[in-house]
């Protein structure tokens, strides 16, 4: 599995149909942080940028588009999806390119 980085923004963060969803979502029982190919590692909300930021492993893109779609089609979120290594893969990959 790889690592992922989803910092999010929603386009009107005083939008009460974008905070109710994230309301219902997370008392709902989070029901997308995991499924086949996909975990949710951390969340962190920021009310007062209307976003936040997730971390977390996935089989490959289509798995992150998976958890982000229903946000991003449905309430004109944005999503910037940034791939990124663990402690122990970055120190695989320096000691394998070592010289």
């Amino acid at each position: 599995m790889a690592r992922f980085m989803i910092h999010w923004c929603a386009p009107d963060p005083t939008n009460e149909k974008y905070t109710q969803a994230i309301v219902d979502y997370i008392k709902g029982g989070k029901p997308m942080d995991e499924f086949v190919g996909f975990k949710m590692l951390a969340r962190q909300i920021h009310p007062h940028l209307g976003g936040g930021v997730l971390l977390v492993e996935a089989d490959n893109l289509a798995a992150v588009q998976k958890h982000t779609y229903p946000w991003t089609k449905g309430l004109g979120v944005t999503a910037t999806i940034t791939p990124g290594l663990s402690d122990e893969e970055y120190v695989d990959l320096e000691e394998s390119m070592a010289s």
